[in-house]
């Protein structure tokens, strides 16, 4: 899916919040209600790319905020990033451009991952997603995983497998056969997102 393709979604491409080099919107295909998706105004290939400590503690600031408004809104979440470091891989999910997910869900992701899918990959304990720089400097694709409790961990592979994240909540929220962003919007979630967050991040 091209970059053009990814900002021509204007059905749910909606700006919930922003801050000067990120913005906040719902996801195309949210298995569940009150999914977001963290994205830079310009374009890096996935967040291991950002350019500067300024950037990644913008970032990790806004992630403070928004996570403190899911919860508010929804309870327990996870935020993930499938991590490519070149692009048209399948890391990357079908999109070329650096984004990380905010799920509400109570299911920890790597258990799934582990239990229903048998990828016992190695995550590291992390301090947070500024590691992410490692792995791109040494050509490596990454997973970014923190939990609910708030415990961050990244891992890498050379196979990792397209969208394993939302396999996974597709299988926690009973629906595992629509996991594919590319075929299952679920419209319905994404229009009630909306309408929740435009409240609370005061959106006119």
């Amino acid at each position: 899916m091209s970059i053009k393709k990814f900002n021509d979604l204007v059905s749910y491409n909606v700006r919930l919040h922003e801050t000067e080099n990120f913005a906040v919107i719902p996801s195309l295909g949210s298995i569940v209600e009150g999914w977001l998706l963290i994205i830079p105004k310009k374009h890096y290939l996935s967040y291991g790319y950002l350019s500067s400590e300024e950037l990644y503690k913008e970032l990790n600031d806004l992630i403070v905020y928004v996570g403190s408004v899911v919860k508010k809104a929804y309870g327990d979440f996870v935020i993930f990033e499938n991590g490519a470091f070149c692009s048209d891989k399948l890391v990357g999910c079908g999109v070329d451009y650096a984004h990380i997910h905010i799920v509400p869900i109570k299911d920890d992701l790597i258990d799934i991952i582990k239990t229903r899918y048998n990828k016992n990959y190695n995550w590291k304990l992390v301090k947070s997603i500024d590691v992410s720089s490692t792995f791109v400097k040494n050509s490596q694709p990454y997973l970014y995983y923190r939990n609910q409790s708030g415990c961050s961990y990244i891992t890498t592979d050379p196979n990792i497998p397209s969208q394993l994240f939302r396999k996974a909540i597709a299988y926690s929220c009973g629906v595992e056969r629509e996991y594919d962003w590319k075929h299952y919007y679920f419209d319905e979630n994404i229009d009630k997102t909306i309408n929740i967050y435009k409240q609370l991040f005061n959106v006119i």
